[in-house]
């Protein structure tokens, strides 16, 4: 850190939102607990409920490892290592415990962001045929984004030659990217990459628009789209909102070098618009099947129909008609299986069964019907216990 050239100028600013404690564990913890419910939704979807897991779901589970890791980092670096107050007012133990969590939380967050991008467009390769100009395209862009996070990823987990020269802080220390000693290599490697981070998600957003004009999409396919784009346009918010902040303060350069004091809202975007990106990946995937099996949970209403047909004869039949009853029950409940479920009393070895009068109308249409129906409709509301009968 021979360049750093700390000092109290700043001590003057207002302290932000974004540096209070209560702010970074409220939006951190939280988002991760969001984060962690999508995924696990998500992943119990493509295991049990339809059996088709892909490669996009590995990159969410690396995801989730790596977003946790960082979260965890960002909020033992707030509780004892000084994560929001002025750097110079920590002690010689807080500045090397940040500098060890900051390894750990940024290094997490450049892997995660270029895992939950790999996720989105393995996601899409599975929308789209072979063969179509968008499924080579998303092809190209999965390698893009592949050698992208993996450079970066390389970068920030190897800021120096070793690594812990990171925190020891040596002035000879081999160090380039995100350890840089010098302002210039350490702004230029976060603006790169989060500027790069923002285009994709651009482009990622932008990718299943042409299946909303596709002329088969169903009104609740454009809804379900119109979601993703809403949820996809706050991640590009957010991204938008961590690379003008990074800009502003030349990451934590500027007017004066604090990594602590203007680190908070660089941190707290980061952890946002992955998480947020996360959920953005896991919803269409959950929701419906989520929709479908959370109707079959709640049963308002339980109908029984009873259907009785009388059979006539001619009058010397007459004394037949009480032992000539067929009665079917079916029962229907909302969300569950249909059950039919027939009486005796079938007439089928019956020598008098042909001479039914229902049955010869279905025999000679034009021959006079005679056939009494007796039809009644029960329906019992569960909660409230009221019964109707309904007699046609």
């Amino acid at each position: 850190m021979s360049d750093f050239r700390f000092s109290d100028s700043n001590f003057g600013e207002p302290e932000p939102v974004s540096n209070r404690p209560e702010t970074i564990y409220g939006l951190v913890i939280s988002f991760m607990i969001l984060s962690w419910a999508a995924v696990l939704l998500r992943l119990y979807v493509r295991f049990k409920i339809v059996r088709a897991p892909g490669w996009d779901d590995l990159c969410v589970v690396m995801y989730l490892l790596t977003t946790t890791a960082g979260s965890i980092a960002i909020c033992i670096s707030t509780k004892y290592y000084g994560l929001g107050q002025h750097f110079l007012l920590l002690t010689q133990a807080q500045w090397l415990g940040y500098l060890k969590t900051f390894y750990v939380a940024n290094a997490a967050y450049v892997v995660s962001t270029a895992f939950i991008k790999l996720a989105l467009l393995l996601q899409y390769r599975r929308v789209f045929e072979r063969g179509y100009v968008m499924h080579r395209l998303i092809t190209g862009l999965t390698v893009f984004t592949a050698l992208w996070g993996l450079a970066y990823s390389f970068i920030a987990w190897f800021p120096c030659f070793p690594v812990w020269e990171l925190w020891i802080a040596d002035p000879g220390a081999h160090c380039y990217g995100y350890g840089s000693k010098t302002p210039g290599p350490f702004v230029a490697t976060y603006e790169s990459h989060s500027g790069i981070n923002m285009v994709l998600d651009i482009i990622v957003l932008l990718i299943p628009l042409p299946l909303f004009f596709k002329e088969s999409a169903t009104f609740a396919t454009r809804m379900r789209l119109v979601a993703l784009l809403s949820m996809g346009t706050l991640v590009i918010v957010l991204a938008s909102w961590r690379l003008a902040s990074i800009v502003e303060h030349q990451v934590t350069w500027w007017p004066t070098p604090d990594p602590t004091w203007y680190g908070p809202i660089i941190y707290l975007l980061a952890v946002l618009e992955v998480d947020a990106a996360a959920v953005c990946a896991s919803v269409p995937i959950f929701w419906p099947v989520l929709t479908v099996q959370w109707g079959k949970i709640f049963v308002t209403q339980e109908v029984a129909i009873t259907h009785e047909t009388r059979y006539g004869y001619d009058d010397h039949h007459n004394h037949d008609d009480e032992d000539g009853l067929r009665r079917g029950t079916t029962h229907s409940r909302t969300g569950s299986e249909l059950e039919i479920i027939s009486g005796k009393g079938s007439r089928l070895n019956d020598p008098g069964h042909y001479q039914d009068s229902y049955i010869l109308s279905q025999v000679d249409p034009l021959r006079s019907p005679s056939t009494r129906v007796q039809t009644s409709a029960r329906s019992d509301g569960i909660r409230g216990g009221s019964r109707k009968w309904i007699k046609i």
